[in-house]
């Protein structure tokens, strides 16, 4: 065996999110066997989660690489020696591997480009001055290729070749290890721009697993009623910046007032527009009540009711259609070799999903419907978006009603030389975290992927060959976020 599962116990409801595992009955691989074994998992169909490296002194550098199995989540372990660069496997892998290159200093040996090269007399570059002003934004597509890793090499308004440029590193993890524990929860929160729900109940997943802390259904019901709210957030801001970039004004601000709605609605129930303080460790910081829960089924009901007329008009719109077919297509083998997650992939016939593939007690008492597109341009993206706000509603609206009042449970000392991963599904698609704790107890190593690392080298596919024109749009419609790790 090359890898380490957490079987799941008796009762705790199948494959979970999360896995805790001894480093010491981890077997750690060699790099070049390491990389093997991964070349086999993935060729087998197998879902790589994170592939994450750690400098170790002078004993080169640890490998980890996190599984979605049927069984539920496995780990793989592997140390990479110095001066000897590691065979690069690109395709689904490729994000990771940009990443562990630019900010972990892990050596690839990269395979032969097979990419045609371009006449340099046929193209011009975009964009032509960072140096622009406020009046010319929209000559930088809202900063998407501005701020962004994405070059493009154009003809006219043609795009011919779209490719990925490193940007500057941005360890945004490398502190958290040395954090006092009890701040860790509002920094995970803060890391990025969106998501702090899903990193939350990451952070609090991995926790309660070193700590061994089991929290009973009332608090996942609790975390999961957070985590869709901020789905259905997400998506109608998404929906909104879609609908206004094809000039669809009208739609744009009922998609944007609805958004306000559920905002303020987190700040009803946690005090914060962005879930800051809805999860912690251990339980929930304001378990439902019966006005709590009345509130929310309230609110839902009437957005439930309003977006009904406004996503189902935007895609019965002709207009809208006629823009959205078949712009930024993706292919389910182009998203497949991006690495692509989340709605973005679900658009193109991946049924990647964590509430399904790794549902815990809580979706497999209360499952969500997943809806997947073929099509995979932006109106399959745009399509599955809506489906995943009406999905979601209905979820909240089905049980919330039996919620009961979470209890809370303290958080003992963290199991000494353990890993910890923790996977949530957030709205642009799994958000990963992987601990480490050394020999005391403490943490030595932290790690919180974002999904956002996937989106670019899928944007940069699904822009060759179309117009300049279409560039905002495609970032749009992928829910690209500036936020995290660009490639």
């Amino acid at each position: 065996m090359s890898s380490h599962s957490r079987r799941a116990a008796p009762g705790d409801g199948g494959p979970r999110p999360s896995l805790v595992a001894a480093i010491d009955d981890l077997p750690e691989l060699t790099g070049d066997v390491f990389v093997a074994a991964l070349a086999r998992e993935t060729a087998a169909g197998t879902r790589v989660l994170a592939y994450h490296a750690r400098r170790d002194d002078d004993r080169g550098v640890v490998l980890t690489a996190a599984l979605v199995r049927p069984r539920g989540l496995a780990v793989m372990r592997g140390r990479a020696v110095p001066d000897r660069p590691l065979p690069a496997l690109s395709g689904p892998l490729g994000a990771h591997e940009r990443l562990l290159e630019r900010t972990y200093g892990l050596q690839l040996a990269a395979p032969p480009s097979r990419e045609e090269s371009t006449d340099p007399r046929d193209m011009w570059f975009w964009p032509a001055d960072k140096h622009l002003g406020p009046g010319d934004r929209d000559a930088s597509f809202g900063g998407l290729v501005e701020h962004g890793p994405l070059r493009l090499h154009c003809r006219g308004d043609q795009i011919r070749v779209a490719e990925l440029r490193p940007l500057a590193e941005r360890d945004f993890e490398s502190a958290l290890g040395t954090q006092p524990f009890a701040e860790l929860p509002a920094r995970i929160e803060a890391l990025r721009d969106e998501g702090s729900i899903a990193r939350a109940w990451a952070h609090a997943l991995a926790i309660e697993g070193l700590a061994g802390v089991e929290v009973d259904l009332a608090c996942s019901v609790h975390r999961g009623v957070g985590l869709e709210l901020e789905r259905i957030a997400g998506h109608l801001l998404g929906l909104a910046r879609i609908a206004r970039a094809i000039g669809c004004g009208p739609a744009a601000s009922e998609l944007e007032r609805l958004h306000a709605r559920v905002r303020d609605l987190l700040v009803r129930l946690c005090g914060d527009p962005h879930g800051h303080g809805f999860i912690r460790p251990g339980g929930a910081p304001e378990p439902f009540n019966a006005s709590r829960i009345a509130d929310v089924r309230a609110t839902l009901a009437a957005l439930r009711d309003a977006f009904a007329r406004t996503g189902a008009g935007l895609l019965r719109a002709r207009s809208v259609q006629a823009r959205l077919d078949g712009v930024g297509g993706l292919s389910r083998r182009d998203a497949a070799l991006a690495g692509l997650v989340g709605p973005a992939a679900r658009a193109s016939g991946l049924a990647h999903d964590l509430r399904r593939d790794l549902p815990g007690r809580l979706y497999r008492r209360h499952e969500v419907e997943l809806f997947v597109e073929h099509d995979g341009d932006c109106l399959a993206r745009t399509s599955v978006r809506v489906h995943e706000v009406e999905a979601a509603l209905a979820w909240i609206l089905g049980c919330v009603a039996g919620a009961a009042a979470a209890r809370t449970s303290g958080i003992a000392p963290l199991a000494a030389r353990h890993l910890a991963i923790a996977a949530v599904e957030g709205a642009r698609g799994p958000i990963v975290h992987l601990l480490e704790t050394d020999a005391t107890g403490q943490l030595i190593d932290y790690r919180a992927q974002d999904p956002a690392m996937f989106a670019w080298p899928a944007l940069a596919t699904a822009v060759r060959g179309g117009s300049l024109a279409d560039v905002p749009l495609c970032g749009h419609s992928l829910d690209l976020s500036l936020g995290g790790p660009a490639c």
